[in-house]
């Protein structure tokens, strides 16, 4: 038995059918969380016009080649359109139907917490801090002379009102 197209025909078909799939895939998931065109709507996804127009373009390039007509004659090009256009097609109108969101329309927007309002007081502390009467650390003798002369320390309160 014979087949009615030749095999290029068939080969033609397989790389048309993963090519608009890969083509739906790629632009539903990675091109239509970004960009679109708010103007058109829902009609404004990527994956939705690449699929309607291209789809048609293809589809109708495909039949015309493998009637005999058109600039697609041979038959590994007729079997890519024609099965790339249904596929895009198909892609497409799935991706019209169940529309993705943009990434800004889906991200939870973080919620205000309510805090209460702090002020800063600076006071000056009212005795110096007790130094220990046995160094733990060892310092040198300049800055052992600016450790012996306690300076007023400035001390920073948070009230909260």
């Amino acid at each position: 038995m014979e087949m009615p197209a030749g095999k290029n025909f068939y080969i033609g078909c397989g790389v048309g059918l993963a090519a608009g799939g890969l083509q739906g895939y790629g632009l539903r998931e990675f091109v239509d969380t970004k960009y679109r065109i708010e103007a058109l709507g829902d009609f404004g996804q990527p994956s939705v016009l690449a699929g309607l127009i291209g789809g048609f373009t293809a589809l109708g390039l495909g039949l015309a080649g493998f009637r005999g007509k058109g600039p697609l004659r041979g038959d590994f090009a007729t079997g890519t359109a024609i099965t790339y256009g249904i596929t895009a097609l198909a892609t497409g109108i799935y991706s019209l139907l169940f529309p993705v969101k943009k990434e800004q329309q889906t991200a939870a927007r973080p919620k205000a917490v309510a805090r209460p309002p702090v002020r800063v007081v600076r006071s000056e502390a009212k005795a110096a801090p007790k130094t220990p009467s046995a160094p733990q650390v060892r310092i040198s003798r300049a800055g052992a002379e600016a450790a012996k002369t306690p300076a007023k320390v400035a001390r920073e309160e948070a009230r909260f009102m």
